[in-house]
């Protein structure tokens, strides 16, 4: 007789479709896997939100139903702490409420008793033990090549996390990329997009400040290429950010901005709130730079090898540094 014995282990981690693996063997360090994910730059994004950010500061609801839900659940994105949001809203609105199926033995002793997966959702195989293993192997993976739809199948397709990622299909080194060029062109609206690129080394194949730029053509020259490159990663940007407001992320398809996301009303006061002018020292773009122009600073200094704890006490090399950051100089000495 073999009797069952109840587990006295710890209830299992959730299970999330964008965490690599299936299992950590604790929530810290499910915690520390999802920082390195796209579920990490999903929060990122939402915070660069203007519709977001005005929400919280006017205390009004945007019109659009979706949006409005989406802002509710994201709770409070307001400190810059991946960690402590993930602790109290992004582990609920991103786990799976049911782990994935898993291949299992038949129990033919008890076959009655024995509760399959919904129809259509598996195949049963009986596997002979009289031939050797590389045959079964060589035979299963023939059934399944008829019954499995393979790198076609939509695993996404079958979440049930409240948040459900859009695709698996983008890196976060490309979520990261597009999310430091976005940045920076909300705190410098007025920088040339090649600029953006040439500072964080965007495309580390393309040099556009130690060239002699009469030597290339339109079609050829490295600003035309940097420019056009960085200004597709810009774009896709800009998309991520109004698809996370509606719940759906990473998702760089082609969408049109709610037009009046306060209504019609309250739009005068809401563009006025988040001008993206230079002239216009907006509270949006006052909050962007308190918290995120020495964020973006070292991570320029990263990028051009610089050390991250430059000293800028000359007043000449302070000049120099905010002119070059702010696209006014290409040169840095």
């Amino acid at each position: 007789m073999i009797v069952i014995v109840p587990s006295m282990k710890r209830p299992q981690t959730g299970f999330y479709k964008g965490i690599p693996g299936f299992t950590r063997a604790s929530e810290e360090a499910v915690l520390e896997a999802a920082s390195r994910t796209a579920y990490f730059w999903w929060w990122n994004y939402l915070r660069l939100s203007p519709v977001f950010w005005y929400a919280r500061h006017s205390g009004l609801e945007p019109v659009d139903p979706q949006t409005a839900i989406t802002f509710t659940q994201a709770g409070d994105l307001t400190q810059d702490n991946f960690r402590q949001w993930w602790r109290t809203t992004g582990y609920l609105l991103l786990e799976e409420a049911q782990r994935p199926a898993k291949v299992r033995l038949v129990d033919e002793q008890n076959l009655g008793e024995f509760v399959f997966y919904p129809a259509g959702k598996s195949v049963v195989i009986e596997v002979p033990l009289t031939i050797t293993q590389q045959t079964i192997v060589s035979q299963f993976r023939e059934i399944l090549r008829q019954h499995h739809e393979g790198r076609a199948l939509d695993v996404l397709a079958s979440s049930q996390a409240r948040w459900r990622l859009h695709t698996k299909r983008m890196t976060p080194a490309a979520l990261e990329r597009g999310y430091w060029i976005l940045l920076y062109r909300l705190l410098y609206p007025n920088i040339a997009v090649w600029r953006i690129g040439d500072r964080l080394k965007a495309a580390p194949g393309l040099n556009v400040r130690d060239v002699e730029r009469w030597r290339f053509s339109r079609q050829t020259s490295p600003v035309e290429r940097m420019q056009s490159t960085i200004g597709r990663f810009l774009y896709k940007a800009q998309r991520m950010v109004l698809h996370a407001e509606q719940g759906s992320f990473p998702n760089a398809t082609k969408i049109e901005p709610i037009q009046y996301p306060f209504g019609k009303r309250n739009h005068k006061a809401y563009l006025e709130a988040t001008s993206a002018e230079t002239h216009a020292d907006s509270p949006w773009r006052a909050w962007l730079r308190e918290n995120y122009q020495h964020e973006l600073e070292t991570r320029i200094k990263m990028k051009n090898r610089l050390p991250s704890g430059l000293a800028m006490t000359e007043p000449r090399f302070i000049e120099i540094w905010s002119k070059f950051v702010a696209g006014e100089t290409d040169l840095l000495a």
